[in-house]
């Protein structure tokens, strides 16, 4: 016997292991970086706003993004069953209706639209007002969901910790779990690719070359240039990533990359990307000007292969 009671799925987090705002502005930043220069201003006008104007120069395949796959199983019965299935997001509805268009099982799409970011409150007015005071259950996975599922008949908590499972258990019946393991530090440091680090210990053999290894003063040098070569290198490494995402999702083996899969928050490579890059220079400023100036020319040929060169064959 199908649920008549409307089945209301979080996208951000929930349905993907992602956050659409960020797929979509590295997409922006990839296709022209110059748009940085105008983001300040579309956030001016609030978030609907800065999610609309990204959106509408940008082109979002629905079938490259890392969904939680048991949660979409579990949805595809519900929707054979015959329950009504609804995708409510905050992301701008262009998204939106790309994912949903994508997967085929829902029957309507509730998003920002420019105006109204739908999130938290007025994700749980919009709901109510579509389908009655505990006329819906939801999906979601963030605390700022804790704001829609009082409103609601039941709670599906989605990669989400206990705690989350707990909480939404105090305002309304949890219905189900799908709890999302990450990988913590390991997945870190691959995405950081230490194991790269030790093309930089070429570093050390002009030392070695002259007979300078006992030098503690010329070996400290060479040390300060190899942490600062393998955190620019990081650095890039994270930006690369992030920008490849689509191509590495239809990777035999570049799909298992943490950004790609889903493992490890784009939100912690913008943060940790830059934060690398700068300690990478103030350690250079430590060391003689000319290093200062390798490095900066390793980060800009690096950065300009990530953006442009290696799309040119013979480059590459």
């Amino acid at each position: 016997m199908s649920d008549n009671v409307a089945l209301c799925v979080d996208l951000d987090g929930t349905l993907i292991h992602s956050d659409l705002l960020l797929e979509s502005f590295l997409l922006l930043i990839k296709d022209n970086p110059l748009y940085l220069l105008l983001v300040p201003f579309w956030l001016l006008g609030g978030k609907a706003r800065l999610k609309r104007e990204i959106a509408s120069r940008v082109k979002l395949d629905g079938a490259a993004l890392p969904y939680t796959k048991p949660l979409v199983a579990w949805l595809r019965e519900q929707k054979a069953a015959g329950r009504q299935l609804w995708l409510c997001t905050a992301s701008d509805e262009s998204l939106a209706h790309a994912v949903a268009d994508h997967l085929g099982f829902f029957d309507g799409v509730l998003a920002s639209n420019g105006q109204t970011n739908l999130s938290g409150s007025n994700k749980a007015a919009a709901l109510v007002a579509k389908f009655g005071e505990k006329g819906f259950d939801y999906c979601g996975n963030e605390k700022v969901d804790m704001r829609v599922w009082p409103h609601a008949r039941g709670a599906i908590v989605v990669n989400a910790s206990e705690s989350l499972a707990a909480d939404a258990a105090r305002v309304t019946q949890v219905l189900g779990t799908y709890p999302f393991k990450a990988g913590g530090l390991k997945v870190v440091l691959k995405a950081l690719r230490v194991h790269q680090w030790a093309k930089n210990a070429l570093i050390f053999v002009p030392v070695a070359a002259a007979h300078l290894l006992g030098d503690t003063v010329v070996l400290g040098h060479a040390l300060m240039a190899f942490v600062a070569f393998s955190l620019c290198a990081s650095s890039v490494y994270l930006l690369n990533d992030m920008l490849d995402l689509a191509a590495d999702r239809q990777h035999h083996s570049k799909c298992h990359r943490p950004f790609a899969a889903g493992t490890l928050s784009l939100l912690f490579g913008l943060l940790t990307a830059p934060l690398l890059l700068v300690a990478a220079v103030l350690i250079s400023l430590c060391l003689p000007a000319k290093f200062l100036l390798v490095l900066t020319a390793y980060y800009v040929v690096t950065l300009a292969y990530s953006f442009s060169l290696k799309r040119m064959v013979m480059i590459d």
